[in-house]
């Protein structure tokens, strides 16, 4: 089934709300001060089926000057404009000023709705007609079918019903294989249904059982019911005007500007790369810098532009601008957006967003060429600037769909492409992707700094793991990639905790050690302390530390407690003579350990406890017995 949204547009009181009564018999002011002014005041909603089963959704915006910045959020998402202008008024300044919104929100089908012509005769219809015609040349309803009506006959309704449509017809469904995104235009309560929020889905799909995100505050709830055109729903489609009850919430927690999305897809950011055109109404040049409304979607924000390259920005003239916002935000590419004057309330202009998730405002990153790659549409291109600008943080394939509003077959398409020609690196355990550029940055780095430590430390075994990851930058993700890739290729050894270069060997050579096994062969189980052995060696305590450690990890040298170490010969020979004991007898006392091995409390007690440790003795009352296993 087919879902369109159509949105109302233009000057106070040229009837949009009457036309629209007599278009679906819904009235959109639903205020109290609404029905008293005579003017709408907030956002109207409605819907009808077009004779084709097509569903349209009805967003019916404010006229008044004051409330544009209401208009802009109403028409954030629609598909078809009906540009309302009175037969007896004729073109006002909001209907130049809602006209400009509706192309900087690149809205591309419309039809002209010529209201209020029972209050005119002919001779003045038709002058109006043509003074509308010159009006809309050079714009997209240049062409667009003129339809005269008068909401209290229901004369031409019917025809603007036919020509609706056959234009739905022939438009572009929106994808909803994209990630979802509905920009909340109004938060109520319900009774007996708690909060409910209403808005139009820009893309993708949501289902009733799914969970939501509400950015920028990362609110998270789950979904309870959905309606479309009135009519509860399983699952709510991009194109649809969808009110969703969300009952975790209160209406204070929620409100207009917050974006729905699902969890995983979209970054928040507040810093951007737009194109920007000067509405060519403005009388002023504009400064290379200047502080502004931002408004996308729904939302709205402060937000400070600095235009690239140019000392100053003419109206009528469109340039590149990096965006500063107060608040941020989630985008994605080619989101359109407006910029809104303070006091004078006046649409300067507007574009679309090229980069959705800069790090930061750097002008000297943004050269001619880096702009010209986000103009392009080259979207292989450009995500790979966006995964490579990400460092080794990378990006999953969702955000990517998120930052580029790609669904998951493109996504998957794309970043298929960018593997086999070797510009992205993939984790698949981590399901991240990687710029080649910065992975072998970190493979370079990983393996100097491993080759610095043997250099600083040639006793020891390795470098704890930890240890690199803090010297290399303290990026887990890519890091423990990397580790898992040059362990494969044999280009290092990972032995538990420490990680050394293969064709490293401790020392040097083995007999860097040899007179440490000597000494400690020698001693059998009754060995000095680390302090004691590095002045009968003549070496430095923490080199004999080192080679403990190193022989240690080698299996060579067991460490019985702190600062007591035995070679792993007189250990097993130890070891075996207890298992020979415990062939005649269940007990072992400490004494029958001096009587066989001669060796005092000092060394007999650790020793003891060592073999408890690892599950040969276990001890009991009457003193150890060995373990069953």
């Amino acid at each position: 089934m087919k879902r369109i949204i159509l949105g109302t547009a233009g000057h106070i009181d040229h009837g949009k709300t009457s036309f629209i009564k007599a278009l679906t018999g819904i009235d959109c002011d639903r205020l109290k001060e609404e029905k008293e002014r005579g003017i709408t005041i907030e956002l109207g909603y409605a819907h009808l089926t077009l004779p084709s089963g097509i569903k349209v959704g009805i967003v019916d915006v404010p006229g008044h000057e004051k409330f544009v910045s209401k208009m802009v959020a109403g028409a954030s998402g629609i598909d078809v404009v009906a540009l309302i202008i009175s037969a007896d008024e004729g073109i006002k300044p909001q209907t130049k000023e809602h006209l400009y919104i509706c192309e900087l929100l690149k809205i591309k089908q419309g039809i002209v709705v010529i209201t209020k012509i029972d209050l005119v005769d002919n001779e003045l219809l038709e002058l109006q007609k043509e003074d509308i015609r010159d009006f809309l040349k050079g714009t997209f309803l240049e062409n667009a079918p003129i339809v005269e009506v008068s909401s209290i006959t229901g004369e031409g309704v019917d025809k603007f019903r036919q020509i609706l449509d056959e234009l739905a017809k022939n438009l572009s469904e929106r994808p909803v294989d994209t990630p979802f995104r509905l920009p909340i235009d109004d938060v109520i309560t319900i009774k007996g249904f708690g909060t409910v929020i209403r808005g139009t889905a820009v893309s993708g799909r949501i289902k009733t059982v799914d969970e939501v995100v509400f950015l920028p505050e990362n609110l998270k709830g789950r979904i309870r019911g959905i309606q479309s055109h009135g009519t509860f729903v399983d699952e709510g489609f991009a194109g649809e005007r969808l009110a969703i009850n969300v009952p975790d919430f209160k209406k204070e927690d929620l409100r207009r500007g917050m974006l729905v999305v699902k969890e995983g897809y979209f970054h928040l950011t507040k810093y951007l790369l737009v194109d920007f055109f000067y509405l060519p109404y403005n009388t002023k040049p504009l400064k290379s810098r200047i502080v502004a409304q931002f408004h996308v979607m729904t939302m709205k924000t402060t937000a400070q532009l600095f235009f690239l390259n140019v000392d100053k920005v003419l109206p009528g003239q469109k340039v590149y601008a990096l965006v500063k916002l107060d608040k941020p935000y989630a985008f994605s590419y080619k989101d359109p957006y407006v910029i809104r004057g303070f006091g004078i309330y006046t649409t300067m202009g507007g574009g679309v967003v090229l980069h959705p998730f800069l790090k930061e405002i750097n002008r000297n990153m943004i050269t001619d060429e880096y702009i010209k790659t986000f103009v392009s549409e080259d979207i292989e291109k450009i995500c790979s600037i966006l995964v490579k600008e990400q460092g080794a943080d990378g990006l999953s394939a969702n955000y990517i769909m998120g930052l580029l509003n790609i669904g998951p077959d493109t996504a998957q398409r794309i970043l298929s492409d960018l593997l086999k020609r070797n510009i992205l690196v993939e984790d698949k355990k981590n399901k991240k992707f990687f710029h080649k550029d910065v992975y072998e940055n970190l493979v370079k780095n990983v393996l100097d700094t491993i080759s610095k430590y043997h250099i600083e430390n040639p006793l020891k075994s390795g470098i704890k793991k930890e240890e690199l990851l803090d010297k290399v930058g303290n990026y887990e993700t890519l890091f423990n990639l990397i580790v898992r890739d040059l362990a494969e290729k044999k280009n290092i050894v990972v032995d538990g905790d420490i990680i050394k270069l293969s064709d490293f060997v401790p020392g040097g050579e083995d007999k860097a050690f040899k007179p440490l096994e000597d000494l400690l062969k020698n001693s059998g189980l009754q060995t000095e302390e680390p302090q004691r052995i590095s002045e009968i060696l003549k070496r430095e305590e923490k080199e004999v530390k080192d080679m403990l450690a190193t022989l240690v990890k080698n299996g060579r040298v067991i460490k019985i407690k702190d600062n007591y170490y035995i070679h792993r010969e007189a250990f097993e020979n130890f070891k075996g003579k207890i298992m020979e004991f415990f062939k005649l007898k269940d007990i072992l006392t400490p004494q029958d350990v001096r009587d066989m091995f001669n060796i005092s409390r000092k060394y007999m007690i650790p020793l003891l406890e060592y073999l408890d440790s690892i599950k040969i003795t276990i001890r009991v009352p009457e003193g150890r017995r060995l373990r069953r296993h």
